[in-house]
């Protein structure tokens, strides 16, 4: 019987990717999320109730784990604040292993928040790996994105003419599910990138294809942006990690090309052709 790895941010995309993958190896994985997972998983998957902002339910969740995958809260600037109690946790309960979620380029600002819950992470002498992915080609399809695309027929972002090299979130997944069943891996941190640097003109020509629609691309500035988020009543805590965000994207730090998940898993990336053409109903 394999060890017990709990899986974070089960009902996401990625953790309900990652559940997949490991019982597709006979691993034995425990669900969390913060609603009961009654429906989309096999009855072999034992289910629990975690949330950030209950500590109290760190430790049944924990009990007799010996593995986790770590996604912080995406999209909160406090996110290190609140996992930070879990690794204390962990370390008490004799966790062998954490495979934690950050993104790409966080080594470069010590001061950053998943840069913090990293350190924070290595300094508690639990074997780990960090996952450092870059954008998701996934948030084509999904979120606001999607939304642009299918109310207005375009995508609005202040990118500019900037490429970033979108990473599909199924090869996100494969590398941890391979980092939470080879030990070899542990120390490590993985810059995950796609095989490609593409900017939205490129992207949206392909989303075109794929769908057979016509979709644009209109760069906007920062300031319309800002002011569209606002707008629709987006926190203004978000708003500014997303300005950040994109200030660099146009700076190219996000262009770089990592040959990091070919290393770990033996094969190129997922093309964004390949995604497009997978999710092109999502755009009809």
């Amino acid at each position: 019987m394999s060890e017990v790895t709990l899986v974070i941010g089960a009902s996401g995309r990625v953790g309900s990717e990652v559940v997949k993958l490991l019982l597709e190896k006979d691993e034995k994985v425990r669900a969390a999320a913060r609603a009961p997972l009654s429906r989309g998983f096999s009855a072999s998957v034992e289910k629990v109730e975690f949330d950030f902002d209950r500590p109290l339910s760190f430790a049944p969740a924990l009990k007799g784990v010996r593995k986790v995958f770590l996604i912080a809260r995406p999209g909160d600037n406090q996110s290190h604040l609140a996992a930070m109690p879990l690794i204390d946790e962990a370390k008490k309960q004799d966790v062998r292993l954490i495979v934690n979620l950050t993104a790409m380029g966080v080594e470069q600002d010590e001061t950053f928040m998943l840069r913090l819950l990293e350190k924070y992470l290595e300094a508690s002498h639990i074997p780990f790996v960090h996952l450092r992915p870059n954008w998701f080609m996934q948030n084509f399809d999904s979120g606001p994105m999607s939304v642009d695309i299918r109310s207005t027929g375009a995508i609005h972002l202040p990118a500019g003419n900037a490429k970033l090299s979108f990473i599909d979130l199924r090869d996100v997944a494969a590398v941890a599910c391979e980092a939470l069943t080879h030990p070899r891996h542990a120390g490590n941190a993985y810059t995950l990138t796609g095989a490609e640097a593409l900017s939205h003109f490129e992207v949206v020509e392909k989303i075109s294809k794929a769908s057979a629609k016509t979709i644009s691309y209109v760069p906007i500035t920062e300031e319309a942006a800002r002011a569209g988020l606002l707008a629709r009543g987006v926190p203004s805590g978000y708003i500014e990690r997303w300005a950040d965000f994109f200030s660099k994207v146009r700076q190219g730090l996000c262009a770089p090309v990592s040959g990091d998940v070919e290393s770990v898993l033996g094969r190129s990336p997922i093309l964004f052709d390949r995604y497009a053409g997978d999710y092109a109903d999502s755009w009809r």
